[in-house]
């Protein structure tokens, strides 16, 4: 009895001790309390690997923090796999499953686990592999805190009500961003992640043929000549697994090409050239393509934001899961 005992009050200690490191949310939180002080290195060196085979694959994962964040927070419920009592989670939404970079995130579990099992939550993983991309892409250096928990529910229907898709205009998009904590000035912003990547033909030929109201058939924002060179690639039926650099000039280089090619009218999606002819957001789109670092600055601040939204609080569902695809009592 007395040894139950024992091990019963060590074993709440140890549950008390591991809630309270887990919800210390800070900027180098696996090194403040020695819990895993390799996590970020370990994390950095599978992306820098990943990036350096597929460069492309470095905005695919700043793509994954963001569908990851706008639902339900950054928890990351966008890992887990259909399973028996979830046959539909968020990575089967329509607007998810051109989602890549899952096999990283995995790589990097994996390694972390080998390291300090049980201690990293995929989440934190996620938000470390999308700041890491936008250094080995040549933007910026900056902190990402850490300490997030793993989510327990990942929902087909809220990727699809809480995503937004490529055809909203800035007003949209701004009340969109709005309802998640976020300004108009970071939704500018972080828009600005759009200078690296690719984009499926099918995203945005509704803006090259068929466009209302133009005689042409072209939509008249459209820069004439780039616009015939994307016609000479996508087809008015064209193969949807055909892709185009969303940044014609440097497409993975993370710099502030998005903003100087929108002022040209050199950006794909109707969500993206609506920026940069509202009256509310055409000023700041203006401005940032002027001015490089000031819109490095401003990115990464907005990202940690994004990366911090809606976070598991003490008391509520979450875990720090073995396998990112799976809650950790369905191993």
């Amino acid at each position: 009895m007395k040894e139950t005992a024992s091990f019963c009050k060590s074993y709440l200690l140890w549950i008390f001790s591991l809630s309270a490191i887990l919800y210390a949310y800070s900027v180098g939180f696996y090194n403040g309390n020695n819990s895993c002080p390799g996590a970020e290195a370990i994390v950095n060196e599978v992306v820098t690997k990943a990036v350096k085979a597929n460069p492309s694959i470095a905005a695919a994962l700043l793509r994954m923090v963001y569908h990851d964040c706008f639902v339900r927070g950054c928890d990351a419920s966008i890992l887990l796999d259909p399973s028996l009592s979830n046959p539909e989670p968020e990575k089967t939404a329509l607007i998810n499953l051109s989602i890549r970079g899952y096999e990283v995130i995995d790589t990097a579990k994996a390694a972390l686990e080998r390291s300090c099992p049980g201690i990293v939550s995929c989440a934190d993983i996620i938000a470390l592999a999308a700041r890491d991309a936008v250094g080995l892409s040549g933007g910026m250096a900056f902190d990402m805190p850490t300490g997030r928990l793993d989510g327990m529910i990942s929902s087909v229907q809220d990727a699809s009500d809480n995503l937004p898709g490529t055809t909203l205009s800035a007003k949209e998009m701004t009340q969109q961003f709005a309802q998640h904590g976020l300004t108009q000035d970071e939704m500018v912003t972080l828009a600005g992640a759009h200078t690296i990547g690719q984009a499926h033909c099918d995203q945005f030929t509704n803006r090259l043929y068929n466009f209302p109201g133009s005689p042409t058939g072209i939509d008249p924002t459209f820069h004439p000549t780039y616009a015939e060179h994307l016609k000479s690639i996508c087809a008015v039926e064209t193969d949807s697994d055909i892709l185009v650099p969303l940044d014609p000039l440097s497409p993975n280089v993370f710099d502030n090409n998005y903003f100087m090619n929108g002022v040209l009218g050199m950006v794909l999606f109707s969500s993206d050239i609506s920026l940069f002819y509202d009256v509310q957001t055409q000023a700041m789109s203006h401005l940032n393509a002027q001015y490089e670092e000031l819109w490095e600055t401003k990115f990464a601040k907005a990202l940690v934001h994004l990366a911090s939204l809606q976070l598991i609080e003490p008391g509520e569902p979450g875990e720090i899961r073995t396998n990112c695809r799976s809650r950790n009592h369905e191993l």
